[in-house]
């Protein structure tokens, strides 16, 4: 890390996880809108609604990594800035939106935006911290991701008792804010010239697989099973083309370097897992609230809001329980922490309301597992190669919005083509939820132990976790 730099790590992080806090919001700002926008563009389905939330991340999920490439190449400063544009100026244009279609092609444009977002500003973040404290800067980013993420519907409870379009609006005067900041605060890492192409072939590849699979899921109550499984199987197999892509190419799009470590592997897997129940958790929450229950949706985004504050609290000291208790432990705590917040809701949502006992107690239990497996998921990024540290960056950022984009498809399939009237058939996910907290405690098995962090040397950790950063 630079020297010059040393003083305003600080502000570096606070530009960069504004704007984390922007492109995290947006994929969750709109849940509390569903209903509104159903109204708005009757006869629209929740199916169709639905697809404002997915393609956004499922654009993001697909240019994550070609992003995390062109940044490593042309500098994360400048892609950085460039990001924040084009987010802002999709932004507004998602806020004009006069029909649903365009709504959704304005997300696509939001999404491209955020797929430069995130790489880059864990890129910058980690690059402005030395070893010691890059815990706490990457506790930090992901306890503004986890804010975001909670306080999306929250804050679109509030605007959509306006007007729903100002849950895009705000995001402009932000986007200005952090434009102006940036050029005067953020450090000029220069473009690393490695002559490396970016992949198209493996971003479409990506983009065609999660969007196949998404829509497949998200239609199935509509479409007969016969396209349902074709579809699906179509995905599928575009999958497993990119895997045979990362492992045969000359330049693939995901380097095959990021994946020696076993740590980083835990991440992305774990990072998949949870993301599918926290969509499931927060969506089909709204969806209890604002349907069944008839909560009106300002009382619902508030009954929400516990959670976020809960993960908000407890994940900028994540760094510190991971070096007591070593990632693992730390994970392992998390999901068993979610894992109750979904049984807890299995056994006590019924026909008559009770958040109290019911709601506010799941939602704090999520909040204190979001707190500790987020930041410990994304740690993984410090085992990148420096060469690799945007891209690997874009890769768990990837994962969260693959798992985002496949919660979101696999509840509206459980839920059918609109909430039951009857509460209990949210049973269906809160199952989810619990099968995700098993599948995050499994990948956990992958991190690292605290005896592992503690004996591991500058040279087994690699240059980026030992403090030096890469030379041109």
């Amino acid at each position: 890390m630079p020297e010059n730099f040393n003083g305003r790590r600080w502000l570096v992080l606070a530009v960069v996880s504004a704007a984390q806090f922007l492109t995290v919001l947006d994929l969750w700002v709109a849940n509390i809108a569903l209903p509104t926008l159903r109204r708005d563009f009757a006869p629209a389905t929740l199916a169709d609604v639905s697809w404002i939330l997915d393609v956004y991340a499922i654009v993001v999920a697909a240019l994550l990594i070609p992003a995390g490439r062109v940044a490593d190449s042309a500098g994360r400063r400048t892609c950085f800035l460039a990001g924040l544009v084009v987010f802002g100026a999709a932004s507004l244009g998602c806020a004009l939106a006069p029909t649903l279609p365009v709504l959704i092609a304005g997300r696509m444009a939001q999404a491209v935006g955020a797929a430069v977002l995130m790489p880059t500003s864990l890129g910058l973040a980690l690059s402005a911290f030395p070893e010691r404290e890059r815990g706490t800067a990457v506790g930090v980013w992901a306890a503004v991701g986890a804010a975001a993420a909670g306080a999306g519907p929250v804050l679109g409870g509030l605007l959509v008792e306006w007007n729903w379009r100002w849950i895009f609006l705000i995001n402009v005067p932000l986007v200005a804010v952090t434009v102006a900041a940036g050029p005067s605060i953020l450090p000029r890492d220069g473009a690393r010239r490695s002559g490396r192409r970016v992949g198209a072939v493996g971003a479409l590849l990506v983009f065609g697989a999660v969007g196949l699979v998404c829509t497949a899921l998200t239609e199935l109550p509509a479409w007969p099973p016969v396209r349902t499984e074709g579809v699906l199987a179509a995905g599928l197999i575009l999958a497993a083309g990119f895997a045979v892509h990362v492992a045969r190419s000359a330049n693939p799009v995901v380097s095959p370097q990021l994946f020696t470590s076993r740590a980083f592997r835990a991440g992305v897997a774990g990072l998949v897992a949870y993301y599918v129940g926290f969509a499931a958790l927060l969506l089909g929450t709204t969806l209890l609230l604002t349907g069944p229950w008839r909560v009106p949706a300002v009382a619902a985004a508030a009954g929400i809001a516990p959670g976020p504050v809960a993960a908000g609290l407890l994940a900028p000291f994540s760094g510190r329980v991971a070096a007591r208790f070593g990632r693992r432990g730390t994970i392992l705590a998390g999901a068993a922490l979610f894992a109750a917040a979904a049984l807890w809701l299995l056994a006590g949502v019924g026909p008559v309301p009770a958040y109290l006992s019911v709601v506010l107690p799941a939602m704090v239990l999520w909040g204190l597992a979001n707190g500790l497996i987020q930041p410990s998921l994304f740690a993984a990024a410090d085992t990148a190669p420096p060469a690799e540290l945007a891209s690997g960056s874009a890769l768990l950022s990837m994962a969260r919005q693959l798992g985002s984009a496949l919660g979101v498809a696999i509840l509206v399939a459980a839920l059918g083509t609109g909430p039951s009237a009857d509460p209990t058939a949210f049973d269906r996910a809160w199952l989810v939820v619990l099968a995700a907290a098993v599948l995050t405690a499994a990948a956990a098995l992958g991190a690292e132990r605290r005896a592992e962090l503690e004996v591991r040397t500058p040279a087994e950790r690699g240059p980026v976790a030992s403090g030096r950063r890469a030379r041109p």
